[in-house]
């Protein structure tokens, strides 16, 4: 079997969701060249706005992808899909599970509500990485989110569990509400970072961010090493450095538990 592949034919001036690409369920590429979707004010049969090949429905490829494919990877599950080119809104909206490839840029709210899974964004994010899905209150639930560039203002709105690495820079109003899990920015933080967060593990460079945290005495690092060993293992690259960090613990205002490693 090979890997079933969508190659753009469009790139106008209309959004286009994308949600049906998870639900596909059969081998059968007749069946899936014969898909219909609203595109515009229109229905469209899906080799009219694809080229379609290949049959393996858990291994999916998108090329030629651009910034108005909306929603690719919404509620997936147990599929790994490919994308070659920027995407738009919604990339693994409320995902389960699965692996997601993009070796271009998303628009916001890019891992919204995720649940489960890997995210790899070789590019940058905008606005609203792993916020709230309308109607519900946690942002990232669970996974594995990496964004190789930049990522946007309002992102990381009350992550509940989980692992996201940004390698660039991180916009205005982060990690709002913080609940747990761990994350790695190796840029800039904006301002407004953490606010109300209850706890969770933070790995940083930007040190303007550790003055009002506690500095921790006697620091066990038994964490950090595994955690900087299956990082570096996950993105196949030395993001996280041999290097002694420095430690903080909760913060001298609200006593937030929030540990803090300062690379």
């Amino acid at each position: 079997m090979s890997s079933l592949t969508f190659r753009c034919k469009i790139k106008d001036k209309y959004r286009l969701d994308m949600s049906w690409l998870s639900k596909i369920n059969t081998s059968d590429l007749s069946r899936i060249k014969n898909i219909k979707i609203n595109y515009g004010n229109k229905l469209y049969k899906l080799t009219e706005l694809f080229f379609v090949t290949g049959n393996n429905f858990r291994d999916i490829k998108i090329n030629n992808s651009y910034n108005k494919l909306d929603n690719i990877g919404n509620n997936l599950t147990d599929k790994k899909i490919t994308i070659n080119g920027s995407v738009g809104n919604g990339l693994a909206r409320n995902m389960n599970d699965g692996e997601i490839i993009l070796k271009g840029d998303a628009e916001r709210n890019a891992c919204s509500g995720m649940k489960g899974g890997s995210v790899f964004i070789y590019g940058n994010t905008g606005d609203g990485l792993c916020s709230l899905p309308t109607g519900k209150n946690l942002g990232l639930v669970d996974g594995f989110v990496y964004v190789q560039k930049n990522v946007g203002v309002n992102s990381l709105i009350r992550m509940r569990r989980g692992n996201v690495v940004i390698g660039g820079n991180i916009g205005n109003g982060s990690c709002l509400e913080l609940i747990s899990g761990t994350v790695t920015i190796l840029g800039k933080i904006g301002d407004d970072f953490c606010n109300n967060a209850r706890r969770g593990t933070l790995f940083i460079k930007d040190k303007s961010i550790t003055k009002n945290y506690i500095i921790a005495n006697n620091t066990d690092l038994t964490f950090y090493n595994f955690y900087r060993i299956n990082i570096n293992k996950l993105v196949n690259k030395q993001l996280i450095k041999t290097y002694v960090p420095k430690r903080f613990f909760g913060t001298k205002s609200d006593k937030k538990l929030v540990e803090l490693f300062l690379l």
